[in-house]
């Protein structure tokens, strides 16, 4: 199953690249090494630098760069007004004026190049640059502050789907919608991991990544199970990642957030995988929060649904004897209308003496006798209360559920209880079409072969 939103927007054209990311340095210490504790939480200002020496150096084409730079030309026409990284040549690029950020870091340079400025044109230089990085901080401010909004209400969103009672592929689904909307992810699954292998459950992609629902529509192979991370994992560089997928690096994966969902089976589980294709791209400390946060109620879907089978099994098992209960019966019984099959209803014969000579206790341990031996691998035995058993074989004939009966018998008598049984068979289409008809008719076969046997 597949959920494609047409709608999936592609990243804000403002949004730093990886590139970009990763040069930035403070000028002031130009050499320090980043850690890993920076580079998961930087500090704010650190953070607006980066996002200013973007559009400065990156995008200078951008209307907040390009107006103040228009005004700063018109004012000095006999000179060329442009914007230089900050370690260029100062002896080559003219005058000069730092654009400093929110950090008080000079991220780039505004050089007039030509003759030597005079006071008034060294002070609209000035006021140039200040005005430059006036636009380029409230530009980045307002975006940030958009972003925030968006990554605001996308948590509010994701946080809701834990108290949704809806199956844990709608609610994979509805999250993995919410993600496409509120960050860049060119595609994102549900996948069931199993036997080494990869299948997908449901997925979301911008054009750029869905080629790899085609890839994941077949079962993949993925290697050996310790390889794939167990922890929440998130790869901003996919090709330099220990144990990745090599069918994913050949479908052009970059970037990958890798999250296990929360399954006692460490052969059987789920896990969600979001990408970004063709470059590498940086996992920011809050697109980190939200995707773990999906993650999150994605497994409390899981975790209830398996709760509920977990009762709609109790609710249909016989807990004396492990067999489906007059319950699981008549479903049973719904879901093969249409379908042939043979029915048999049992009875014992003996119960009431062993209740009373040898007590309850003994009562139960026959009838645990008497359903472990129904065990076959075509037929499905059932409890219906007290002595009474049904057995439904959508493969065999009456002689097998004879022969079954028998042999269960034989068992019963050899651990020392003293019974026989009764067996009632009717069968579908042959004796009637309807399901529910058959059992009636089984039913009254077996109190005929009851009453035989009494004589």
């Amino acid at each position: 199953m597949s959920s494609h939103d047409a709608s999936i927007r592609p990243p804000s054209p403002t949004q730093p690249s990886t590139d970009s990311l990763l040069r930035f340095r403070p000028s002031t210490d130009p050499v320090s090494p980043v850690t890993a504790e920076e580079h998961v939480a930087p500090r704010a200002d650190d953070r607006l630098d980066v996002l200013c020496q973007h559009l400065l150096l990156d995008t200078p084409d951008a209307p907040v760069v390009q107006r103040p730079l228009t005004w700063a030309q018109t004012l000095l026409p006999d000179h060329r007004v442009k914007i230089t990284a900050p370690d260029a040549d100062p002896h080559t690029a003219g005058p000069a004026e730092p654009l400093t950020g929110p950090g008080r870091t000079t991220l780039a340079t505004l050089h007039a190049d030509g003759t030597h400025l005079t006071p008034a044109q060294r002070q609209i230089l000035r006021g140039a640059a200040q005005a430059l990085m006036d636009s380029v901080t409230r530009h980045v401010l307002h975006d940030q502050l958009a972003q925030a909004t968006t990554f605001t209400a996308a948590m509010t969103d994701i946080h809701a789907l834990s108290a949704d009672q809806h199956t844990p592929t709608e609610t994979a689904a509805a999250a993995m919608h919410v993600l496409h909307r509120s960050m860049r992810v060119d595609w994102s699954g549900l996948l069931h991991v199993q036997d080494g292998h990869l299948t997908l459950v449901t997925d979301a992609a911008t054009p750029r990544g869905e080629h790899l629902t085609a890839l994941l529509t077949r079962r993949l192979a993925y290697g050996e199970p310790h390889t794939l991370p167990t922890t929440h994992t998130f790869h901003d560089d996919y090709t330099d990642s220990d144990g990745a997928i090599d069918h994913l690096l050949n479908a052009g994966v970059r970037s990958a957030a890798w999250l296990p969902l929360s399954n006692d089976s460490d052969q059987d589980r789920f896990v969600l995988l979001f990408t970004r294709q063709d470059e590498p791209a940086i996992w920011t400390a809050q697109e980190q929060r939200l995707l773990s946060a999906a993650a999150r109620s994605v497994s409390i879907a899981l975790e209830r649904d398996a709760a509920m089978q977990h009762l709609e099994r109790l609710a249909q098992t016989d807990p004396l004897t492990g067999l489906g209960n007059r319950r699981a019966l008549d479903e049973t019984l719904q879901t093969l209308e249409g379908q042939a099959f043979t029915l048999g209803v049992i009875d014992l014969n003996g119960m009431k003496r062993v209740n009373d000579e040898h007590g309850h206790a003994s009562g139960d341990d026959l009838l645990r006798t008497f359903a472990r031996h129904l065990w076959h691998d075509t037929v499905r035995a059932f409890r219906l209360g007290g002595d009474e058993y049904a057995l439904i074989d959508p493969e065999g004939t009456p002689d097998r559920l004879q022969h079954l009966t028998d042999h269960a018998v034989r068992a019963t008598q050899a651990a020392g209880f003293p019974i026989t049984a009764a067996l009632g068979t009717a069968g579908v289409p042959t004796d009637t079409r309807s399901p529910s008809r058959a059992l009636r008719l089984a039913d009254t076969r077996m109190y005929a072969h009851k009453r035989d046997d009494d004589r």
